[in-house]
């Protein structure tokens, strides 16, 4: 861990630098309309082809055909996309319709008879087009949590970096002294996973009670 946070810190001066001796240059309507025109694909870019699979399994798809992609170096796909909004597909990038057959082989969420639709040109923007949305986030300001055992629980930011899109935030913990006590002593408890920790703030008192219970019952 030591290690990777000096390589961000190297990496972070490096930025730093390379965008203090940039000049700044300003450039008309007329060239930036050009400069995003450049962007768009054209007839020599790769295609995208709309892949049929398993309803709800859209993201698990995709992940499970680029880790193939990963595994093996004969795949010629270039990339994949599930989209959250869009149900029953994904999106595969190929040069030919052969290509992502190959590919699809053998996903268990994607029949053989899946159908394979290629995406016209003049649509391929709009299928990766996302509209942005700000977040502003500053010191002292209240959020609540989505994902992990804190989901919904209220915090407060207490540190953004920006550079390393990290947010620091204080709550009150969910701790099960039980689990912790037991994994101290090197036990293993299986737990519900529907179960999670009352929000306490930690008593070092208490802990300790409970360490000294489950000795006395080891015992």
């Amino acid at each position: 861990m030591r290690d990777e946070e000096e390589d961000i810190d190297e990496i972070e001066r490096q930025v730093r630098e390379r965008y203090a001796r940039s000049t700044h240059i300003e450039y008309g309507e007329e060239a930036a309309d050009v400069e995003q025109q450049a962007l768009l694909p054209s007839v020599k870019d790769p295609k995208l082809w709309m892949v049929k699979c398993a309803i709800g399994h859209e993201r698990e798809t995709a992940i499970c055909l680029m880790q193939k992609f990963i595994d093996r170096t004969d795949l010629q796909i270039k990339s994949v996309v599930a989209l959250d909004h869009l149900k029953n597909y994904i999106y595969v990038e190929a040069e030919k319709e052969a290509h992502v057959k190959e590919a699809c082989k053998g996903l268990r969420n994607i029949y053989a008879s899946a159908k394979i639709t290629l995406v016209p040109i003049k649509e391929m923007a709009d299928v990766l087009y996302v509209e942005s949305k700000n977040v502003d986030l500053a010191r002292d300001t209240w959020v609540r949590m989505k994902l992990g055992v804190y989901k919904g629980d209220l915090a407060k930011v207490v540190d953004v970096d920006n550079v390393r899109q990290r947010v620091t935030v204080k709550l009150i913990p969910r701790i099960d002294l039980q689990v912790l006590a037991s994994k101290l002593e090197g036990r293993v408890v299986a737990k519900k996973k529907t179960f999670v920790p009352p929000p306490r703030f930690f008593n070092i008192d208490e802990a300790r009670g409970n360490a000294h219970t489950r000795g006395a019952e080891a015992g």
